[in-house]
């Protein structure tokens, strides 16, 4: 698994970097456990890069049976800290060692982009899947602000040093629409439900700290030779962008989900 993007590194901080609003994590959790629901009334899930259980948590805390997989023992066992009755292994998404038709769900929450290979990823996935089960990918909407301007000039710029994409959004995007096509080619018709929104905020600095912490999985891309001159470029920019680095600038920020039910 040497060459997987195992998040160990930061499993210390990923709940704080990652985290939503309690009125917002409450939506979200309102939001799939309806839907889940609506295939049994006991349901059965299996998510896919289950982390630290920022998704499965409240999931569980609305009595879904939650069943994931992830590749990092450290974020499995903060999840381990906060409950004890999701059950977890250690595997690689595209090899989930589970029987077919197994569970009345499958949830992949931010980790299409991260996997090797997404396509194979979902299409192991879905044979987990029970007939008139529910396929579903969900997460951060894209959203147009200070703050995702400020992530393109940092992407740009390293891409200008380095020639190293560290993809932006577009992996994003890619994982989502291999989501649409695999499912759609299964026979589920795709629908999309706005869960949560809400609003959030930071600071030229704080995201200065971050990229230099190397906190979000995209900055580890960038070589370390081409640390000092990224930062050299882009904090005077940035401040300018802002109005300081210390000034902070509030930003929207929504979360949806994209679901299918299989056939029966």
């Amino acid at each position: 698994m040497a060459d997987l993007k195992s998040f160990d590194r930061v499993a210390h901080l990923y709940d704080e970097t990652r985290g939503v609003p309690a009125e917002a994590e409450q939506r979200i959790g309102d939001g799939l456990a309806a839907l889940l629901r609506g295939s049994t009334g006991s349901p059965h899930l299996l998510e896919v890069g289950i982390g630290t259980g920022r998704i499965a948590v409240p999931l569980a805390e609305r009595g879904v049976r939650v069943t994931g997989i992830d590749i990092s023992t450290k974020m499995l066992a903060i999840l381990r800290g906060k409950r004890t009755d999701i059950d977890v292994m250690i595997a690689e998404a595209s090899r989930p060692p589970l029987r077919d038709r197994s569970f009345d769900a499958a949830l992949f929450v931010h980790v299409l982009h991260l996997v090797p290979d997404p396509e194979a990823t979902i299409r192991a996935t879905i044979g987990l899947v029970r007939a008139g089960g529910f396929m579903i990918e969900a997460g951060d909407d894209r959203e147009q602000s200070l703050r995702s301007q400020a992530d393109e000039l940092i992407r740009s710029t390293v891409e200008e040093l380095s020639g190293v994409d560290i993809g932006g959004w577009a992996p994003y995007a890619r994982g989502a629409q291999l989501f649409t096509e695999i499912v759609r080619d299964a026979g589920g018709e795709m629908q999309t439900a706005l869960l949560a929104s809400w609003t959030s905020s930071t600071t030229g600095q704080r995201m200065l700290e971050r990229l230099k912490r190397r906190d979000y999985s995209s900055s580890w891309k960038i070589p370390d030779a081409a640390m000092p001159a990224l930062l050299e470029r882009v904090t005077p920019r940035i401040a300018e962008m802002f109005g300081g680095l210390d000034r902070t600038i509030e930003y929207s920020r929504s979360f949806s989900m994209r679901f299918a039910r299989l056939p029966d």
